[in-house]
């Protein structure tokens, strides 16, 4: 009997070998290699080509069909019929993603999907955007995408923030690789603390996100999708950028990423040392862009112990020294006016990932922290004699804040391959954050802000493909929050995408959001007015702000023989419910130089507009982006945000403009010579001037801007196989010089008084050398 099943066995083995065909080939562009996945969707294997193109891969007789995708290129599907050969040669031509329309997001779904068959729209700002637009950090780059605007909002300190639908920052959830590490502290000052080298891509979903990442996802969410090894390579670069031709602007950045030989194991690092001038517009010894100093280092790295599992491991490192005010060179207690911040912030994260042998189970868990810290000064003399007794009343603007946050979660998602008689994903996790802030100042009429957060939630979606054009998806998160006055915060999401045909899309969704009453946020930075310290404190009984986001959009991409071209038009609507305000307080105790604002809930609000997206490549010379918003953003009842003046009231929004537009035009007519134009509009819009340098408080509005940037870079290849290369390349940031002319001047100026572009005219050179 062991004999016959021992045949059995060796002849089923030599009838599969039989059968077992070899595939091969290259895959290229424009007959340069391609590093491209290759799978057979039947059997759901695959493998993946090597830096030359190449691929080997395992199959049987019969009929494929082979799918092929590749990061920058458009995805493709071939049917092959195998019948004799046991080794078939197949060489496959991808075309070249210009617009990004096939990128691989993540922040729709919590799961990687082509950004054309998720159900929410995901816009994304990549590598190379960032580099037409000269960003060197962050905040730097985030104008380039509809609904997105940033806003500076101290001359002192260069606190900024981003808006979304004419929100403010904190209604915005901000992540670094989906992960919610970007804390309150960090909020302050962090946007300008991460490099725009370490960024492969920034995707920004509108509308609320509470049902899918927590609290704060109101106006929407910004994650920040940072560079993975791909490949060897290694790039050193400076850029000198002299402000209105005089305040250096000096940065020096490096790249490197190594892989081995069977792509399971990689590390990618990158640095950056920024050294900032300050820039005083009106020449009244008074800083309106600050002095700062900038160090940056972190690394990436990943291994695969076999194709269905992965560990991913970041670590992140930022020093940063920040100064503004005048008399930069003393001492900051005895210069009238300073705001200085010492800040350290250090933040990692560990990943484990499991593909289930069906390939239908996908398991992660996570764990990431931040720790933040700052020494800080905020005070000065005010104009006073430097006396002894004025001398130890400045020393008391010192002060120092703490900030740790950690999170951890689980995720599991599951593809049905029938769900109500179609296919489906299932998604749904736990995740918990905690988050401790301390911060404190020597002054004693200052009370120290103490503020822990724990939140825990627990989110569920399912998506399901109704037929071969619909598609649904039903998302529910629960949150218990230590600071919200409810036990549990439910927030659902409703999503739906239809298919018109194959190049014209319809979604419309509706969302919850939440956002509980902490103490802390952007708005507690501390702002000086007259040499005042002024602070936030919530209101008694301050209940947590909720809100219902409608959004409906059509989406159209059309193929074209050698381009793109892509056209999205966004609708969307926000009702918020007991919405914060702030309205200005009395000064806290006689005489003690601190000033109260109050956060208290308003009547409501309400902001609904459009957003557009144009993208067009008529070739490959030629790359055309825009995009405009056109909104309203109002509270239902007047805002008291005077104390002097009620005829100051409004039911405009600080700082929000009803239409703001960005373009980028890019002429490449070959692959090394780059060249970029870039506009932002900012429209006129309502900004609260407080008394001091002039005698009342006073609402204003601003003048419109257009800030125009040009770039030009070429590249030297100092290899035959176009590797190793010398990148010149040089331009004017705002060459129109649109720049507010209306500060401030003096101990007695709003310091908060601060709008349009971030910088006057700004001239660059940059030099960078890549292998």
């Amino acid at each position: 009997m062991k004999t016959i099943t021992l045949k059995i066995c060796l002849f089923i083995s030599f009838i599969t070998n039989a059968q077992e065909v070899l595939l091969q080939g290259k895959i290229t562009c424009k007959d340069s290699p391609v590093l491209a996945d290759i799978l057979i969707k039947e059997s759901n294997t695959g493998t993946n080509s090597d830096l030359n193109g190449n691929y080997t891969l395992k199959t049987t007789k019969g009929i494929h069909t082979l799918y092929i995708s590749a990061i920058g290129y458009k995805p493709k599907e071939i049917d092959i019929t195998i019948n004799k050969e046991n080794i078939k040669n197949l060489n496959i031509e991808l075309k070249e993603d210009v617009l990004g329309l096939d990128k691989v997001v993540i922040t729709a779904t919590r799961g990687y999907l082509n950004r054309k068959k998720a159900p929410v729209i995901v816009t994304v700002t990549d590598a190379k955007v960032l580099e037409a637009t000269q960003a060197v950090s962050l905040s730097e780059g985030l104008n380039f995408q509809p609904g997105l605007r940033m806003e500076t909002n101290c001359q002192n300190c260069g606190t900024s923030e981003v808006k979304m639908n004419g929100l403010g920052g904190s209604y915005s959830q901000i992540l670094i690789d989906s992960r919610p590490i970007f804390s309150a502290l960090n909020s302050v000052y962090g946007l300008d603390q991460i490099p725009a080298n370490i960024i492969k891509q920034i995707e920004v979903v509108r509308g609320g996100g509470s049902a899918l990442y927590g609290s704060n996802a109101i106006a929407g969410t910004i994650n920040i999708i940072t560079k993975d090894p791909s490949e060897n390579s290694f790039t050193i670069g400076s850029n000198l950028a002299l402000i209105d031709g005089t305040a250096q602007d000096k940065t020096l950045m490096f790249n490197g990423t190594v892989i081995n030989e069977d792509f399971d194991t990689g590390m990618a690092l990158f640095g950056m040392k920024r050294q900032r001038d300050s820039y005083d517009a009106d020449n009244d010894g008074f800083s309106e862009i600050t002095k700062m100093e900038n160090t940056s280092f972190g690394l990436k790295a990943f291994t695969r112990p076999n194709d269905r599992k992965k560990i991913t491991a970041e670590f992140n490192a930022n020093n940063e020294f920040r100064r503004g005010g005048n008399n930069l060179d003393f001492l900051p207690f005895l210069a009238d006016v300073t705001e200085q911040i010492e800040s350290t912030v250090f933040s990692g994260g560990l990943t484990y990932e499991y593909l289930s042998p069906s390939k239908k189970d996908n398991y992660s868990v996570y764990a990431s922290t931040s720790f933040s810290k700052n020494k800080n000064f905020y005070g000065g003399l005010a104009g006073n004699e430097p006396t002894d007794t004025n001398i130890k009343e400045s020393i008391r603007g010192f002060g120092k804040s703490k900030d740790i946050t950690f999170v951890t979660g689980t995720q599991y998602a599951h593809n049905f391959d029938s769900f109500l008689n179609n296919k489906g994903t299932f998604t749904g996790g736990i995740e918990y954050k905690y988050n401790n802030i301390d911060d404190r100042k020597e002054n004693p009429a200052f009370f120290p802000i103490l503020q822990t957060t724990h939140i825990l939630g627990i989110y569920a979606q399912q998506e399901w493909m109704v037929n071969n054009k619909l598609k649904i998806l039903g998302g529910l998160r629960g949150d218990i929050h230590n600071l919200a006055e409810e036990f549990l915060v439910l927030n659902p999401r409703i999503n739906i995408l239809y298919n018109i045909n194959n190049d014209l899309r319809w979604r419309t969704s509706y969302a919850k959001g939440f956002r509980a009453p902490q103490i802390y946020g952007e708005d507690v930075h501390s702002g000086l007015a007259a040499g005042e310290i002024s602070r936030i404190r919530n209101a008694d009984n301050l209940k947590s702000e909720t809100s219902h986001s409608f959004l409906t959009s059509l989406d159209w991409t059309k193929e074209l023989t050698n381009g793109d071209f892509s056209l999205v038009t966004e609708l969307f609507y926000t009702q918020l419910n007991d919405a914060f305000a702030l309205e200005q307080g009395t000064q806290t105790a006689p005489d003690s130089g601190i000033f109260e604002w109050i956060r208290s809930n308003s009547s409501g609000a309400k902001v609904y507009g459009v957003n557009m997206e144009l993208k067009y490549a008529p070739n490959k010379e030629w790359l055309i982006q825009s995009g405009a918003t056109l909104q309203r953003t109002l509270y239902n009842n007047k805002i008291e945000w005077s104390d002097t003046d009620s005829n100051q009231a409004t039911r405009e929004f600080n700082k929000t403009p009803n239409i703001y537009a960005n373009t980028i035009i890019t002429y490449a007519p070959t692959k090394a010579f780059q060249n970029n134009i870039s506009a932002v509009f900012t429209g006129p819009m309502y900004v609260q001037h407080l008394a001091g340098y002039i005698p009342n408080d006073k609402l204003e509005k601003s003048p419109s801007f257009i800030e125009l940037n040009c770039k030009s870079s070429y590249q030297f290849y100092l290899d035959d196989h176009k590797h190793t290369y010398f990148e010149v390349s040089a331009g004017i940031q705002n060459i129109l010089n649109a720049y507010q002319k209306d500060f401030d001047q003096g101990v007695d100026r709003d310091v908060t008084y601060i709008y349009g572009p971030q910088r006057p005219k700004t001239f660059f050179i940059g030099l960078k050398f890549g292998i």
